[in-house]
This record gives C-alpha cells, structure tokens and sequence, in this order.
C-alpha cells in the first residue's frame, strides 16, 4: 500500500452526537493491493472514495467499526416486508460503478433533503466532484442500483476484498421514504455479499445514541470493534448494543463550526 500523505482534523463539532466533539485522521491513498484494506478495516479505519478515515476521539471513545458474519445473517421480519415491498423493483448491479446525470441529481436531491431533515451539509457534486467521490479509487467498487420503469430510485456503493464487501455509501429518492427504498438497497448488498460468499459485509461505524446510525441496530448478529482492537459479537435486544463510556464534551477549540455529516453508511 502506498499512502501518500497523512491528515488530522478537529476537533470540531461532532455530526453524529450533539454536544460532542470529534476529530479523524485521513490518509490519501496512492496505491492498494488486495487484501491491504482488509488489514485496515481491522483496524478501525474505513475508506471513502481515496482516502481512508478513522476517529480519534479518545475523550468519547464512541465510534465503533460494524461487521455482519454473513453465514449467519438472515433477513428479519422488518426486513423481509421490506423487500416484499419492493419486490417490483429492478436491481442492477454494476462494476465499476457508473457515472450519469441522473444519478448525479438523484444524490443532489437526496443532500438537500437530508440538510432539511437532519441538518446535514448540501453540497451539491459536480459531474467531476461526482466521478472523483464515487468511482475514481484504489479499491475494486461494485455500484448496486434500483430502478422502476426506469426510474432511478437509488444506489449504493460497495467496497470489495477478497472475503467482503464494505457498504460505503447510499443515496436514494427522498420521495421513496415511505416505502424503506434506502434500507431495501442495504440489504441487496447483503445478498450480493451472499450470493458472492463473502465471509463479511462491513457497515463503517456504528454511535449508539446517534439517531442517523439508529438503523443500524437491526442487523444482527453482528461485531464491534472496541477501541483496543478486539471485536466483541453483539445479539439483538430490545435496545441495541449501548457500549462504551457515556460522551464527555470537551471545550470547542477556538473558531469551531457546526458542520453536517457525509453521506456514507457510517453516518
């Protein structure tokens, strides 16, 4: 692997628990081999577009990298309507992914909407910004897209290794939100990663308390990276996995502004 240059950032505004703070460190990737991102995901780290990420909050500490053992997952009730629901729909799989104005649109729009609902940063992408984000990258990427009479509905983004797939990324019609079209495009990755027989699917991170990773909790059983690096099995319950200590704020450094989390399955 070849990194070409390291950055830290924060601490700032956390965008998935208010009144916290956070900061991540960054690494520009030049060059990936396979399996080289499989030893950084266990880690803790996890790549969006060239550059891997990975917090460093050690005052919180609440940040925890999810894995699902894919031999033993198996839709849930939830689930299974969910892609009953859908079942009409048509899912196109792509590699690498592609590039075209409706999907440029379809995350534009799908921004906008969560900067009303969620208070989210809209930053609209440019056709290059587009390309640059989401297909330009060191790894191999499969795009999983869904569609209705040719009606773009959604995509997703995956990484790929050798034993797994990591979802990196979702956007989809916020007028589609009553029928769950985001949760059914999660979970098409999850039987792509079967069908493929991968070992993991890797969701990024998941923050108890933080309503945007709510959803998160539903698959089961899955694994938490604890910040000494051992991955302990979580079960489901009623409440969801609640770890780690309770968030101690720290003081904002001088100039701090509030900004919006990316889109990525880890926010």
């Amino acid at each position: 692997m070849q990194i070409l240059q390291t950055i830290v950032n924060g601490p700032d505004p956390c965008s998935y628990l208010g009144g916290q703070f956070a900061a991540m460190q960054y690494a520009q990737i030049g060059a990936m081999h396979p399996g080289d991102y499989t030893d950084k995901l266990l880690a803790g780290w996890f790549k969006f577009g060239s550059f891997l990420q990975r917090p460093l909050c050690h005052w919180c500490r609440r940040c925890y990298s999810m894995r699902v053992p894919l031999d033993e997952w198996q839709p849930n009730r939830t689930q299974r309507r969910v892609l009953r629901r859908n079942a009409a729909t048509e899912v196109r799989i792509a590699s690498p992914p592609l590039f075209t104005p409706d999907r440029r649109a379809l995350y534009n729009r799908y921004r906008s909407a969560q900067s009303v609902l969620h208070g989210w940063q809209s930053n609209s992408l440019t056709p290059e910004a587009y390309q640059q984000e989401f297909i330009a990258g060191p790894v191999a990427m499969t795009e999983i897209s869904i569609w209705q009479n040719d009606r773009l509905l959604a995509v997703l983004m995956a990484d790929e290794e050798p034993d797994l797939l990591t979802a990196v990324t979702h956007f989809h019609d916020p007028a589609s939100w009553r029928r769950s079209i985001g949760l059914f495009a999660v979970l098409q990755c999850f039987l792509h990663a079967q069908r493929l027989g991968k070992k993991w699917i890797y969701l990024g991170y998941y923050v108890p308390g933080s309503p945007s990773m709510g959803y998160k909790k539903q698959f089961q059983p899955c694994e938490l990276r604890q910040w000494n690096g051992e991955w302990k099995r979580e079960e489901q319950d009623s409440n969801g996995p609640t770890l780690g200590p309770r968030p101690v704020p720290v003081d904002p450094p001088a100039g701090a502004q509030q900004r919006g989390g990316r889109t990525t399955l880890s926010s």
